[in-house]
């Protein structure tokens, strides 16, 4: 029986260096995506991230990741956008990636992860925070002016109401009734995630020390209480753990 959820970060490059991993796996839709995209660093992550994505689905699965078919449909304008799912398994999964690194997770539940790059020295300043009230609570924006490094800590919370944005699909503005300043601002071990209802939010474990990263997912049981944590079975996979059931699918017929 597969844990509750499956994660994977990986490097762009060293994901795309592996065989028969590339663009052929995506379908007509996200290939027709694929051609807006300008930069070739860009187009390289678009197609690593939806790899890798297949990846965990197949994990899960135990079927080969070029049979796994990512769909995208906007509900709002029927745009190939939005949340992702898999085609004909009932199997939650998101993606994300940030200039060279990617981030995949798969769960028998809705599931959405987001990672970010923090800038390197006299990278980008710390965002407008008087014009984030629409997606930041009045604490957590106190948090951040307060914090000794507060670039790290806006990244910290944008990834976290990221996650929790693809996770309930309702957009970044439903999160300004979310209030995170509670959590501490340092990344939480694999096996104690946040208790956020019934969502349990993690933070990435296994990433590189420039990247900040937060897988969510539901849970069905009820929750144990305001800051409670639990833990649901998180699985993080690396480059060789994927390699295991890229090796048993076969050559192509």
């Amino acid at each position: 029986m597969p844990t509750a959820l499956t994660v994977a970060v990986a490097g762009t490059d060293e994901l795309l260096a592996l065989p028969g991993l590339d663009a052929a796996v995506l379908t007509a839709a996200e290939r027709r995506r694929l051609t807006a995209v300008r930069s070739e660093r860009a187009r390289a992550d678009f197609v690593a991230a939806r790899v890798l994505a297949r990846l965990c689905v197949a994990r899960r699965t135990g079927g080969a990741a070029r049979d796994v078919v990512l769909e995208q449909r906007c509900p709002v304008c029927a745009g190939p956008h939005g949340r992702p799912r898999v085609r004909g398994v009932r199997c939650g999964v998101s993606f994300s990636y940030a200039d060279g690194v990617v981030a995949a997770a798969a769960a028998d539940r809705p599931v959405g992860i987001d990672i970010e790059r923090l800038p390197g020295a006299g990278g980008a300043p710390v965002p407008d925070l008087g014009r984030s009230g629409h997606f930041l609570t009045r604490g957590e924006i106190d948090r951040i002016r307060g914090s000794p490094a507060p670039r790290s800590a806006f990244l910290r919370l944008w990834v976290r109401k990221e996650a929790l944005v693809k996770l309930t699909a309702q957009g970044l503005p439903a999160m300004a009734g979310v209030d995170l300043s509670d959590l501490p601002p340092h990344p939480a071990g694999r096996d104690r995630p946040h208790r956020l209802g019934h969502r349990l939010l993690y933070d990435l474990p296994d990433v590189p020390s420039d990247v900040l990263g937060a897988v969510a997912v539901t849970v069905s049981d009820a929750p144990a209480g305001p800051g409670s944590t639990a833990a649901c079975g998180l699985q993080s996979l690396t480059i060789d753990d994927l390699m295991d059931p890229l090796s048993s699918q076969g050559e192509e017929p």
